[in-house]
């Protein structure tokens, strides 16, 4: 059975089809399921070979990458970092850029808003923030098992929605 996320990501991409896509990890090693966005890109950067595609492991600076980002010029950037968004651990949601506000529960909340509306402005470029809830952002520098299973789970539909939309091109 197909979950919700999964419909959600293929809605995504797409959308995006033939287009310059930035994803960006974003968190922090030291600090258990916060590096679960690291995770997927680690993943996604062993299972995608498109050059339209550009993943980068941004660690929890991603405004570091945004001289890059306006010189590859994305048409869609999807940044992917733990969010406590009040769901079960493992749990995984695509917010739009307009849902992070001072209720949402992203654990680089006000650095995540402040850099999508930056990248709007500069770039007129759509973000996308996925959202993986975590178990235990703690010190700790492992991967909760459930985060674990999640980072796999999002690579690997973000993989399978960007071949299945890609190949309709050819």
């Amino acid at each position: 059975m197909i979950n919700q996320f999964q419909l959600d990501v293929n809605r995504l991409f797409a959308e995006y089809a033939g287009s310059k896509i930035a994803i960006l990890g974003i968190g922090n090693e030291l600090r258990y399921d916060d590096a679960v966005g690291l995770a997927v890109v680690e993943r996604l950067s062993l299972l995608i070979n498109d050059p339209s595609v550009v993943v980068l492991n941004c660690q929890n600076a991603p405004e570091n990458f945004t001289g890059y980002l306006k010189r590859i010029k994305p048409t869609c950037v999807v940044l992917i970092d733990a969010a406590d968004f009040g769901a079960t651990p493992g749990d995984v949601r695509i917010f739009q850029l307009n849902d992070l506000d001072d209720s949402s529960g992203s654990t680089h909340k006000a650095s995540l808003l402040a850099l999508g509306q930056y990248l709007q402005t500069e770039m007129t470029c759509n973000i996308f923030v996925i959202g993986i809830q975590p178990a235990n952002c703690d010190f700790g520098n492992e991967l909760s098992p459930v985060a674990r299973r999640a980072s796999v789970a999002v690579a690997d539909s973000i993989r399978t929605a960007i071949n299945r939309f890609r190949a309709k091109e050819d």
